[in-house]
Order: structure tokens, then C-alpha cells, then sequence
């Protein structure tokens, strides 16, 4: 019977264990440890810089100018002593449509699931410039908590709209655009680390 209580603790601890890093206390410590890491690694004296940047250039139709800017920052797998493989962390996406300017952030897990992801995203809804912030949390890839704030684009302060565990009607259409963009900077990640010359 001691034996059947031991291996079941133990097995409750390694599932815990497994589980903590999806724990909103757990994202918010990886989020602020990568944007600590990041911020060490611009310093002129800070350690090497290592992350893909892809920048995209076009004019376009009726908004003219369009600048994206990707930059991908990633872990080291324990495969090789000399060379490492990689896997994406996070990832910051920066770019406009005419004067409107997006900002999106992407925090991945260690098996390549998305378990963050932050937009501000600019509106313009009757002629009210407004200003969307959204943060969604996930747990193995599934949605724990979604929070949104909003407010004119001027606004020193945005207000508090929804915070739940499900993603309000009005905003899923970004919503669903935001985890295809996570598929799609993991997909794009991946082909240039196969692609790269060590």
C-alpha cells in the first residue's frame, strides 16, 4: 500500500511539474525572464545577440508604404555539445496599414505550443480612432484566459473591458487571426532554421 501512495505522489508531482509551466503565474515569470534576457542581449556589452530578423518592404494599394518587422528569439535543445538545435520562444512583430501601426508578441512553450500572446491592435470604428490592447493565455495550446482593454489612440490609459476565460464575439475574428499568425512565425521559424548554414 506504501508503495502504491509513493508512486502515485510521485506521479502527481511529475504531472504538476509537467503542467506548471501553463499556469498563468508560470507564463507571466517566462514572459518577464525572455523580455529580461532580450533587453540584456541589446546592450552594447551584453552577451551575443542570436535571434532571426525579417524585414518586408512594399508599397501597397491604397495604404501605401508597408513595413513588417519579425524578429525570432530562441532556446538551445540539449542535441549537441558544439551545435544545438533550436527552438522559438518568442517571437515580436511590428507593422502598419497607412498611418495605422500593430504590435504583436507570441510566447511559446518548450514543445512549440503558443502559451502567450499579446496584440495592440489600432481601430477604427465611426470615425473613433481606438486603440485595442489583448492578451490571451494558454495551457498546452488551449485558452485558460483572455483580457482586453480599449480606449481612444491618445488615451494616456486604457479601461478594462473583459477578462474571462473565453474570447468575447467582437474580438474573435482577431483572435483567430492572432493563432494563425502563431502557427504561421513557428512554421516560418523552422524553415529558416533548416535553411541557415552553421
Amino acid at each position: 500500500m506504501n508503495k502504491l501512495i509513493t508512486i502515485c505522489l510521485l506521479l502527481l508531482a511529475a504531472w504538476t511539474q509537467g503542467n506548471a509551466q501553463n499556469t498563468l503565474g508560470s507564463i507571466r515569470e517566462r514572459y518577464a525572464a525572455i523580455k529580461s534576457d532580450i533587453a540584456e542581449m541589446m546592450k552594447e556589452d551584453g552577451f551575443p545577440r542570436e535571434y532571426h530578423h525579417l524585414q518586408v518592404m512594399q508599397n501597397l494599394p491604397a495604404t501605401g508604404p508597408h513595413l513588417e518587422d519579425v524578429k525570432m528569439y530562441w532556446g538551445e535543445r540539449d542535441d549537441d555539445e558544439i551545435y544545438p538545435s533550436h527552438f522559438l520562444r518568442f517571437a515580436t512583430v511590428k507593422y502598419n496599414f497607412a498611418a495605422r501601426e500593430f504590435y504583436e508578441e507570441y510566447l511559446y512553450d518548450d514543445d512549440g505550443k503558443i502559451a502567450f500572446i499579446y496584440a495592440r491592435t489600432p481601430d477604427a470604428d465611426e470615425d473613433i480612432a481606438t486603440l485595442h490592447d489583448l492578451r490571451f493565455y494558454f495551457s498546452n495550446g488551449k485558452l485558460i484566459r483572455a483580457t482586453v482593454k480599449s480606449g481612444p489612440l491618445d488615451a494616456a490609459e486604457l479601461k478594462d473591458i473583459y477578462s474571462g476565460t473565453t474570447v468575447p464575439q467582437q474580438y474573435d475574428r482577431i483572435y483567430q487571426s492572432l493563432l494563425l499568425s502563431a502557427k504561421n512565425y513557428l512554421n516560418l521559424f523552422e524553415s529558416i532554421e533548416n535553411t541557415t548554414h552553421l
